[in-house]
């Protein structure tokens, strides 16, 4: 049997993990998994979910926060744009049809990490190789 990759779950550096999985929660519409950390030290850990989608944040790195990226595949950006633009949060540039075959729109945390939300467009394999460089 072959070794395969199964999964994978981004960590995003953050100044404050309770904070930042409220905001997760209330605005994003995530459900807290667990948050974890000794009260005595400062670097915590949380981890929230919605749907398939787990999104992990850790303080040990505070010094990196607003850096990360994610990028969200979902079935219809459309309407989790809908959704998200009444909660008051950041959208960052607009929501469109991209180069790459996607359609979608960005977000940034209160970190200032970046979420791009999005689907894949029907002719994404078409635009892919107009665009394709390599």
């Amino acid at each position: 049997m072959k070794d395969s990759f199964l999964s994978t779950t981004v960590v995003l550096p953050v100044i404050s993990v309770m904070e930042t999985v409220e905001l997760y929660e209330k605005k994003l519409g995530f459900e807290i998994m667990g948050i974890w950390g000794n009260p005595t030290n400062a670097s915590k850990y949380g981890s929230v979910r919605r749907d398939n989608v787990i999104i992990e944040f850790g303080e040990g790195r505070k010094e990196y926060a607003g850096n990360g990226v994610c990028l969200i595949h979902v079935g219809n950006a459309d309407n989790i744009y809908s959704e998200l633009k009444s909660n008051c949060i950041e959208f960052v540039g607009d929501f469109a049809d991209r180069d790459y075959g996607n359609k979608d729109f960005r977000v940034r945390d209160n970190n200032g990490n970046m979420l791009i939300i999005g689907h894949s467009l029907n002719n994404q394999k078409e635009l892919l190789q107009k665009h394709k460089i390599a």
